[in-house]
């Protein structure tokens, strides 16, 4: 006993020994590190709890809709006439231009037999325009020929003229002068009869030449008159001599010009009537050729969402071919809770989340409709509304087009979306 005592003791201080290094720990050894991990699961636990509850309010104060369906504006092109569709260039999910030809339906049944009745008649107004301008221009050319010999004629004419007006001066000076010679002869033999060297009888002779000497001048004056007239109508292109007949080249000028212009008015009418003609049968050729080839085109910018028929297929006549979608023209119609309006205005931003994608996008919202399945529009006593009835919104989102719409995957139209708006 007191050995074992001793052996107890610590032989320097007196004390008890200490547990040896293999001694097992004792709990005071495990208190500290025990309540550091329970602090850091409370402050966890805290953490998640006020994350919660932040979210619980953020989402108390946003106002989100229902599941909703992007929806756009289609574009439908139908088969003007019944026939086979020959060419089909487009797929489902492909994009097209404005003015693309997309597709072409053949008639081969389509008649043309309007066509060809205006084609016949066209052809014998320009055989009978061509025969027309044939007679013109022959008449074009005697009357070329005509106008040659009237001014050979009257310069002819005038050349005569001149030759008798010049002769009938000549005269007219000749008798003028034996005029004088006379009248001198009558005052010398006046003169001698007086002083009795001649008869009386020599005087009368005398005075007779003079008479018959003043009737030549005056003749040939009033013929010198005349021929001037003549010459001056000569020049003007008439005649004073005698009257004009079938032969005359002025005459026949005339009848011939009247005659080119007679033919100049049936060409005219007949090049209006081939004109008439050419601008029926450029009608009845593209009617002919809508019948029998009709094109589909795209009015602009678009999707194809869904083929009516496949290259190869009888349409009929306004049947639907292909379906196109308006990509930048997209919207969603959903419904929110009649407390969430407070919230909502036209002009909101909205956030657009795709079920199935990771993409979002944006929206604007342009129309709210409230009161669905409870008005009772134009009834002047309404009936009262239940009071556990939905009281439900509609709003209409534009969806705005700032981010890319792939056509593969149809602009998102059809996708399931979830709405969350801004204030």
């Amino acid at each position: 006993m007191s050995s074992s005592s001793a052996g107890a003791k610590d032989p320097e201080h007196g004390g008890a020994a200490g547990p040896g290094p293999d001694a097992p720990a004792t709990d005071d050894d495990d208190a500290i590190p025990s309540s550091r991990r329970a602090d850091l699961t409370i402050l966890l636990i805290s953490a998640g709890l006020l994350i919660t509850a932040l979210a619980i309010v953020i989402n108390f104060f946003t106002a989100r809709s229902r599941d909703a369906v992007i929806n756009a504006t289609p574009i439908v092109l139908r088969s003007p006439v019944t026939g086979i569709l020959e060419s089909l260039t487009v797929g489902t999910g492909v994009e097209v231009r404005p003015g693309q030809t997309v597709a072409i339906v053949v008639n081969p049944m389509a008649t043309r037999d309007a066509l060809t009745g205006l084609e016949t008649q066209l052809e014998t107004a320009k055989g009978r325009l061509q025969e027309l301008r044939t007679r013109r221009d022959l008449r074009k050319k005697l009357v070329a020929q005509l106008n040659l010999d009237a001014r050979q004629q009257r310069s002819l004419e005038i050349s005569r003229d001149q030759n008798e007006r010049d002769n009938l001066g000549f005269a007219l000076d000749r008798a003028r002068k034996e005029l004088a010679f006379a009248q001198r002869e009558t005052v010398r033999q006046d003169a001698l009869f007086r002083t009795g060297a001649v008869a009386a009888n020599v005087v009368d002779r005398a005075r007779t030449t003079e008479q018959q000497r003043a009737r030549e001048v005056r003749g040939l004056e009033a013929q010198l008159a005349g021929q001037a007239a003549v010459l001056q109508a000569s020049k003007n292109d008439l005649t004073l001599r005698n009257n004009r007949s079938n032969s005359d080249p002025v005459v026949r000028l005339q009848e011939a010009t009247i005659a080119l212009e007679n033919a100049e008015g049936d060409v005219r009418t007949q090049t209006f009537q081939v004109s008439g003609l050419q601008q029926q049968v450029t009608v009845a050729r593209k009617e002919w050729q809508e019948r029998s080839r009709s094109r589909l085109v795209s009015p602009r910018k678009a999707v194809v969402w869904q083929l009516g028929a496949q290259r190869g297929d009888s349409v009929d006549a306004m049947q639907t071919v292909i379906q196109m979608i308006d990509c930048s023209q997209r919207w969603l119609t959903t419904t929110v809770a009649e407390n969430d309006l407070n919230r909502i205005r036209l002009g909101s931003k909205a956030r657009i989340e795709l079920l199935g994608s990771r993409d979002k996008l944006r929206g604007e919202v342009i129309g709210i409709r409230s009161g669905i399945g409870r008005t009772q529009l134009g009834d002047e006593a309404p009936q009262p509304v239940p009071i556990n009835l939905a009281r439900e919104s509609e709003v209409k989102i534009r969806i705005l087009n700032d981010f890319p719409a792939p056509p593969g995957e149809f602009c998102y139209v059809g996708f399931t979306a979830k709405v969350s708006f801004e204030r």
